[in-house]
């Protein structure tokens, strides 16, 4: 019960003396905090869309499937939001925190092993791709106008070396974006699931 009568205290740091809240008092904080995780989780998700429709309309080669699992996700996430504002108890409020969080879960880790199936389906383009964009960007602080065609490129074991370090740091940048997103939001609401919990095995 730390984490809870620290939560109590934070509440209340700005009256001179202690105050005993209530169950009903209590929920409905979690659930606002809740709610508003939700709202940042909607943001968040909405700029990831539109992120990757402005990537694939500058490579040419617009993500259908990403941007099908993205609304997917937000039509789930809409969903999962209605329910946490119109909870009336603390049961529900903890199912709709997990089911929230399985969703997220479970968004973040096909999102991502969609990405890695991709570099590795299309490894072999990508470091031809790759090395072209070199070549032209070379070409052209050299004032070469010109384009280099992928497919005309004759990757070695040094190319492919490179190019996969490369894909693996932006897997890891990629990590660390997600954590500091989903993951953030995650944890905000474990801590909510949990002081919730907390507070339904011991009325105070």
């Amino acid at each position: 019960m730390e984490e809870l009568e620290l939560l109590k205290k934070d509440w209340n740091k700005d009256k001179g003396e202690f105050k005993d809240y209530s169950e009903n008092e209590i929920y409905s904080m979690i659930k606002h905090r809740s709610v508003s995780v939700t709202k940042t989780l909607l943001v968040i998700g909405l700029t990831e869309i539109m992120l990757w429709s402005v990537y694939g309309y500058i490579n040419g080669e617009f993500p259908y499937l990403r941007i099908i699992l993205f609304s997917g996700f937000i039509i789930l996430t809409v969903l999962l939001f209605r329910r946490l504002k119109t909870g009336k108890n603390s049961l529900s409020l903890m199912k709709n925190i997990l089911d929230l969080r399985k969703l997220i879960l479970g968004y973040a880790g096909i999102s991502f092993f969609l990405i890695i199936l991709d570099n590795l389906i299309h490894f072999d383009f990508y470091t031809k791709d790759f090395m072209a964009g070199v070549k032209d960007g070379w070409n052209k602080g050299h004032h070469i106008v010109t384009h280099t065609n992928p497919e005309s490129m004759d990757p070695e074991l040094g190319n492919y070396a490179l190019f996969g370090f490369c894909m693996l740091v932006s897997f890891y940048l990629l990590y660390l974006i997600y954590k500091r997103t989903y993951g953030k939001i995650l944890s905000d609401l474990r801590k909510n699931y949990r002081e919730l919990s907390q507070a339904e095995e011991k009325p105070f």
